[in-house]
């Protein structure tokens, strides 16, 4: 969705804890570069439907604030999300694009599977005899080498400067601004299967 502002959900999602009080309700813990943070039931549905939305075609929906509140009616959670920095607004594309892949990174989640003999252009990730989603080879070789770098933008220059070094002369492969549009177009598609996260910088890292 061309100069759409889209959600994207930031952190790794870890679950319930119970206290083992046998009083105390269980909390959704999410984990923010190096902090531990705890979501309210509301900020947790808000949180989880910003990874991704399917209409009632099973079609994608694109990610946008105004999307979320049509499933969830929760403002409230939309904005202390924002505020705690696990929900950020991004026009990929824009300027400000480049500020968000500065200070964030992509983390992998699950297995690299491959390519086949079919399909020797497509890539699967996903458990172990278990493809759960299936992608480019750019955007494979981004999955799984962002996060080495410190964050997704030197990741995207990185991959950019490989391809240009490959002979490859697709701007969308080699200009580092499109590489990031690209992976922030299709972002959705790995946060949806939780085979990826994005994640903040940790600086010193």
């Amino acid at each position: 969705m061309a100069g759409a502002k889209l959600l994207f959900p930031v952190g790794h999602d870890l679950g319930a804890f119970h206290p083992g009080d046998g009083e105390s309700g269980p909390v959704q813990q999410v984990r923010l570069g190096s902090e531990l943070v705890e979501l309210s039931d509301s900020e947790f549905l808000v949180w989880t439907l910003a990874h991704g939305l399917v209409d009632d075609d099973g079609q994608s929906v694109p990610i946008t604030e105004a999307a979320i509140l049509d499933y969830a009616d929760e403002p409230g959670s939309v904005h202390s999300l924002a505020e705690r920095g696990l929900l950020v607004e991004v026009v990929p594309g824009s300027p400000e694009s480049v500020q968000f892949a500065s200070i964030h990174q992509l983390l992998p989640l699950a297995m690299g599977l491959g390519n086949s003999r079919d399909q020797p252009w497509l890539f699967a990730v996903g458990l172990l005899y278990r493809p759960l989603v299936v992608m480019t080879g750019a955007m494979y070789d981004l999955w799984q080498w962002a996060h080495l770098s410190p964050n997704l933008w030197l990741a995207c220059r990185e991959l950019a400067a490989v391809a240009t070094g490959a002979g490859i002369a697709d701007p969308e492969q080699t200009e580092p601004e499109l590489v990031l549009a690209g992976a922030l177009g299709s972002l959705h598609q790995l946060l949806a299967l939780r085979v990826a996260c994005l994640d903040t910088r940790i600086e010193g890292l």
